[in-house]
């Protein structure tokens, strides 16, 4: 089995034939923390979820050290054409044996050793902290490349939901499908009123609640930065409201994140 990277639609053995110093693993993220110290007491109060409910992390930074072989290539021709297309550029990024799962961020071209018979490319990453399910919740799910290991089966309905009354529509959505990444969707309505649609969001967890304010969406796209699935195992709540002189067309669009 060839270890790759596949950066964007360029894989790093099937368009230039480069093999992996060791197996490519992206380094966990550091935590970001805060701790504020006691004067006259003991230890420090742990301020690092103060804000959000949940921990935070810093970007993961490292490297990828490639080989390629000389005589298949000159290094020239190899070199440039890597630094060309990968250097400084932003990108998703799939390891070879995580086929379902994406690193988003900024990839650079930091070192060249060229020898006699091989020659050395270090690949430096600056990604987001988190992976992201290549699927998302709008997306159907294919059989011939789907990994019944690490991917994922979307067992609610998030497309193309129709709401077509005043009353509200209650959707209690399992919160451990969601793990332990913050996440915040985008809706995609069509047919709803000049006046929009109302949403109510309940998350016990997090002590979010806008039940005495819906939220009013109207037709397009929206990004809802208010509603974050984040929790343990407390289901919640999503509550949509539309019309009962048309039918209101919702898509609830995301992606599940892991560390």
């Amino acid at each position: 089995m060839i270890q790759s990277v596949t950066f964007g639609d360029k894989n790093t053995w099937d368009d230039w034939r480069i093999l992996p110093t060791e197996r490519p693993v992206f380094v966990p993220p550091t935590l970001k923390t805060l701790y504020l110290d006691i004067p006259g007491g003991n230890g420090a109060l742990d301020m690092s979820e103060s804000l959000t409910g949940y921990p935070v992390y810093n970007n993961r930074t490292g490297t990828f050290t490639f080989r390629v072989m000389n005589d298949y290539m000159p290094w020239q021709q190899r070199y440039e054409e890597i630094l060309e297309y990968l250097h400084g550029q932003a990108m998703k990024a799939i390891l070879f044996d995580n086929p379902s799962w994406f690193y988003q961020g900024r990839f650079s071209v930091d070192a060249w050793k060229a020898g006699n018979t091989w020659s050395e490319i270090t690949i430096g990453y600056n990604v987001n902290p988190f992976k992201w399910s290549t699927t998302s919740s709008t997306e159907p799910w294919l059989w011939d490349p789907f990994n019944f290991e690490t991917g994922m089966i979307w067992d609610q309905t998030f497309a193309n939901i129709t709401i077509n009354s005043t009353s509200w529509v209650i959707y209690n959505l399992t919160a451990d499908f969601f793990g332990k990444v913050p996440i915040s969707p985008t809706f995609i309505i069509s047919g709803a009123p000049a006046t929009g649609m109302d949403v109510i969001f309940k998350n016990s967890y997090l002590g979010i609640d806008n039940t005495s304010s819906p939220m009013n969406l109207k037709n397009g796209t929206t990004f809802v930065p208010d509603i974050i699935f984040y929790g343990q195992t407390t289901p919640y709540e999503l509550r949509l409201r539309g019309t009962n002189t048309s039918t209101v067309t919702i898509s609830i669009d995301f992606r599940v994140g892991r560390l």
